[in-house]
């Protein structure tokens, strides 16, 4: 939101302001935040209206031309190379000694030998970009409107010489979306009087119910609308003055129809919107949601596919508007239109916010809309927009008004004390200082006891209860005049929960391994998971559907990290990193039931990814790919750390090359899995080469943690080791082969070690060679031969009978 504080004159007196900047900061302080000041013109002088009288080719340059231009006092000749101008138009010229902004200064000049005494201006020279000029004003010199006077300072005449602010508001004042709205806070905080138009108009004598009805079919979606006929319609450009005012808000000037309710819009802040008359089949609007998939091409040209949850303003045919956001193209406004439907509604606003969204279109119209906007104004800005069409001498205008009011909007009253307020706020302001603020802010105060019974403006929806009459006071008293004071209350010493300990601990330990630690978006799209080979009745396919999603490629709440993960991949590959080694800790949402009735649970996991080479090629040495182990040693070094012993046993997760997949376990519990994903799922990511995974969850890993680890003495006897080989089944996993020998080891057995595992000549077909170095160890005493020798016979005997293991 912009305000222009020469605008700002016509409502309150603001000469009192000698350093705007300092007065912003009033306003920023009281609630009303001044994101910037602008200073309008400032760097402008000597710049006039000029008539250009005769235009005639330079007799030594193709794309120069020679004017003699009317200045009013005197003549100039000007020589240009802008081929955009006529004789007669009226357009801004800079004299000798003028400035322009950019430091910009013009002199009397020869160009191929003919003086030219100055220069002619472009629109965008007083400062105005593109988003605020008409397409034929963006190019060329600006040419000024046939009835301008001649030799005018244009600075002055078109009011450029201004300040203006722009606004950072909070979406709780709505009502300071207007100047007649922040015409209230200037008063307040100015000690000054606020004056408003005084609103009339005449009407013709057909009524206006002969010309136009209108049906509210979603009265809890538009809660109030108002419509006018105006008749005898002239369509043309509006005053220089209203131009100047619409763009110094940051609005485009169109045609002087749509100017003023534009105008209208920023002056009381309930947006209003035109239809042409002869374009509304039937002459009869309804109020309706759209029908699914309803289609509807919008003033900006674009067709937009409508949901049934969409409200739109229709005639018996078709939609004619996306309702608080952007007119329909096929009722336009154009220079042929000779009747005009003047629209004012009140339109809920989580709706318009819903609809803009997921339409990708907001608008002036729909920013104001969302913030909830004042029902009780509709006919005072028909009336005013009337008012001006009128003085303008654009139209006439039938009698009445239609007006549609299903839900009338109620008074709001609030009843609080004094005592109650400055408790609150721990303050002392006297009981008729408050009275007298809560006035100026145009609240109805009656006062029965020590009571304030208080009426509330109907466009202060923001106040519903004490705490806001408590902040109303406040901010106009100044909260540089609240006292300091240390606040009190019961403190507890913060810890650390054990998961966010874990957390920490596995990001440190990742981090030194020569991992980057990555954070991506909490949403995912199903088809990532189709992607990754997930079966369809995994229950990550169990998402949580986002009602307002950032794009429409995220529509869910993610149930697993390895999407999120490999679109990193896919980035990193695309911008040519030979290498990726990337992590993630984060939150999956599992819902307990669809559709939701409760809070999902939130598992926090960690995954990351291993592509690439692992060492880089060097003069002396070959690069190195990462592969299975690398994996499977970042899940023990974290394991590890952590002081866990797990199973090493063959994983089933679906996104995992079936014969390159394993997983930790402890009593059928899941610590990680990891290993290569299936090189389909790879593909479907245009990614090129292995890329290896492994994932944790924390919730499974918790109460396995040792976050201090266990000591022992070191043993002062000696240990003994055993080697023993053994022919086994192809089938017969190296996993199933250590829980025998662990199992069966003994008390004495310390630890036991695969050191060779073969296939040859020497192994008959359909088995292989596992060797294992056994080290037996006791606490009492040195070992001999008799100890152990039971416990090694049972182990082979054991392997034996039930795997069919042969000792070599």
């Amino acid at each position: 939101m912009k305000s222009s504080l020469q605008w700002m004159k016509e409502y309150v007196n603001i000469d009192y302001i000698t350093d705007p900047q300092q007065f912003a900061d009033t306003l920023t302080i009281a609630g009303i935040p001044v994101e910037q000041v602008e200073y309008w013109g400032q760097d402008i002088s000597k710049v006039y209206s000029g008539k250009i009288n005769t235009i005639e080719k330079h007799p030594d340059a193709d794309k120069l031309l020679i004017c003699q231009v009317d200045m009013g006092k005197e003549t100039l000749q000007i020589v240009t190379g802008a081929h955009n101008i006529q004789e007669g138009d009226i357009v801004p010229v800079a004299v000798h000694g003028a400035h322009l902004p950019g430091g910009v200064k013009i002199k009397k000049s020869k160009l191929r030998g003919i003086l030219s005494q100055g220069m002619f201006c472009s629109a965008k020279e007083f400062g105005f970009d593109d988003t605020v000029l008409l397409p034929e004003e963006r190019e060329g010199i600006w040419i000024l409107p046939a009835d301008t006077p001649v030799g005018e300072d244009l600075v002055t005449y078109l009011g450029i010489a201004d300040t203006v602010y722009e606004y950072e508001l909070t979406p709780n004042r709505a009502d300071c979306f207007s100047m007649v709205g922040l015409s209230r806070e200037f008063a307040v905080l100015g000690k000054a009087q606020a004056t408003y138009p005084n609103i009339t108009l005449t009407e013709s004598a057909d009524p206006v119910d002969s010309y136009l009805t209108v049906s509210v079919q979603d009265a809890d979606l538009c809660s109030r609308y108002t419509a006018r006929v105006l008749t005898h319609v002239k369509i043309g450009a509006s005053p220089l003055w209203l131009q100047m005012r619409l763009r110094k808000s940051g609005v485009r000037p169109i045609n002087n129809i749509v100017d003023v309710t534009n105008y209208v819009m920023l002056e009381l802040g309930i947006p209003l919107h035109a239809y042409d008359y002869d374009k509304i089949k039937d002459h009869h609007l309804v109020v309706r949601r759209a029908a699914e998939g309803e289609e509807i091409q919008t003033l900006d040209e674009t067709k937009r596919i409508l949901h049934k949850d969409m409200l739109v303003i229709g005639d018996t045919e078709k939609a004619a508007c996306v309702a608080g956001i952007m007119g329909g193209l096929a009722t336009e406004v154009t220079a042929e239109t000779k009747t005009v439907i003047l629209e004012c509604a009140s339109f809920k606003g989580s709706n318009i916010r819903h609809t803009g969204r997921t339409l990708g279109l907001r608008s002036e119209a729909s920013a104001r809309f969302e913030r909830g906007l004042d029902a009780e104004g509709c006919i005072a800005s028909l009336n005013r927009c009337v008012q001006l069409l009128q003085q303008i001498a654009v139209c006439e205008t039938a009698a009445g008004i239609v007006d549609v009011y299903p839900h009338k909007q109620e008074v709001r009253h609030i009843t609080c004390s004094a005592t109650q307020i400055n408790e609150f706020l721990g303050t002392d302001i006297a009981e008729e200082q408050m009275i007298s603020i809560l006035q100026t802010l145009h609240f109805i105060v009656q006062k029965e006891g020590n009571v304030f019974n208080v009426t509330v403006p109907s466009y202060r929806g923001d106040c519903t209860e004490m705490p806001d009459i408590a902040e109303e006071v406040a901010r106009i008293y100044g909260y540089e005049n609240i006292p300091s004071t240390r606040p009190w209350s019961h403190i507890t010493e913060g810890t650390e929960t054990r998961s966010h300990q874990l957390r920490e601990k596995v990001s440190d330990v990742l981090s030194r391994y020569g991992l980057s630690e990555t954070v991506t978006f909490s949403f995912m799209n199903t088809s990532s998971l189709e992607k990754l080979l997930f079966q369809k009745d995994d229950k990550v396919y169990q998402a949580v559907p986002i009602l307002n999603p950032i794009t429409e490629e995220y529509p869910y709440m993610r149930t697993t990290l390895l999407p999120s993960l490999m679109d990193v991949l896919a980035r990193n590959q695309a911008v040519k990193n030979p290498t990726v080694a990337i992590y993630e800790i984060g939150a999956v949402y599992i819902p307990k039931a669809l559709p939701l009735v409760e809070q999902p649970e939130e598992h926090q996991q960690v995954m990351g990814l291993l592509y690439g080479k692992r060492i880089g090629q060097v003069w002396n040495d070959v690069a190195q790919e990462y592969d299975f182990y690398d994996v499977k040693g970042i899940v023990e070094y974290v394991l590890h750390t952590f002081g866990i012993q797990a199973t090493l046993r063959r994983s089933t997760f679906a996104p995992l090359h079936p014969g390159k997949a394993a997983e930790y376990v402890i009593d059928d519990h899941v610590l990680c899995r990891f290993g290569e994903l299936h090189p389909q799922g790879v593909d479907q990511y245009d990614v090129d080469g292995p890329v290896y995974m492994f994932e944790f969850d924390i919730d499974t890993l918790l109460p396995y943690v040792q976050f201090l680890p266990n000591y022992q003495k070191i043993d002062k006897f000696p240990a003994m080791s055993r080697d023993l080989a053994f022919l086994v089944p192809e089938m017969v996993s190296h996993q199933q082969i250590m829980d025998i020998i662990q199992k069966e080891g003994g008390s004495y057995l310390e630890s036991v070690t695969l050191f060779d595992s073969y296939q040859g000549e020497q192994v008959p077909k359909g088995y292989k060679s596992l060797a294992y170095a056994l080290v037996f160890r006791s606490s009492e005493g040195t070992l001999t031969e008799t100890d152990i020798q039971g416990d090694l016979d049972r182990i082979i005997q054991t392997l034996k009978e039930q795997f069919a293991c042969e000792l070599r």
